[in-house]
């Protein structure tokens, strides 16, 4: 009988063991790059996809990093004062949709100069890039339309 419980101390010893061992070398098996509903989908901002692969030289990294800066301080967000008559308007105990259309115009104007610095951003930054370099930002702006969604017809 001792015979028989010390077999199995020490198998089940060797088999926790062992276990601990495979679990530490195992490979994880839920990582992102396995996930089939993932692998079709880009990462990132649409034009951080567009500069993948570019490999910029130290000055071109510094005016980028300049331009951004720049494009920055062009920034413009609601003002404290639009937040508020948004915050007013959806606790508001009637809906007033006057209000509402003025407020939204307003943003709808921030909205198109922030994508006008947007645009000039990314045009100085495409025109610092060597001929190459430029060959691989279509390439990468070709690849890229197959992630979108086609747009709809236009309605008769």
């Amino acid at each position: 009988m001792r015979k028989v419980t010390s077999l199995l101390l020490a198998s089940s010893l060797l088999m926790g063991s062992a276990s601990m061992v495979y679990a530490e070398t195992a490979p994880l098996s839920a990582t992102p790059n396995e996930h089939s509903h993932m692998k079709k989908r880009p990462h990132g901002a649409p034009e951080m996809m567009l500069m993948k692969g570019i490999v910029l030289t130290d000055a071109q990294k510094q005016q980028v990093h300049s331009i951004l800066a720049e494009g920055r301080k062009n920034l413009t967000h609601p003002s404290k004062a639009d937040r508020q008559a948004a915050f007013d308007l959806i606790t508001a105990e009637k809906f007033d949709a006057a209000k509402a259309q003025s407020l939204v115009e307003s943003h709808a104007a921030l909205d198109k100069q922030r994508m006008v610095n947007r645009l000039e951003t990314d045009s100085k930054i495409y025109n610092l890039l060597t001929a190459d370099q430029k060959k691989q930002y279509q390439a990468n702006y070709e690849k890229m339309k197959n992630f979108k969604h086609p747009a709809p017809d236009a309605a008769p």
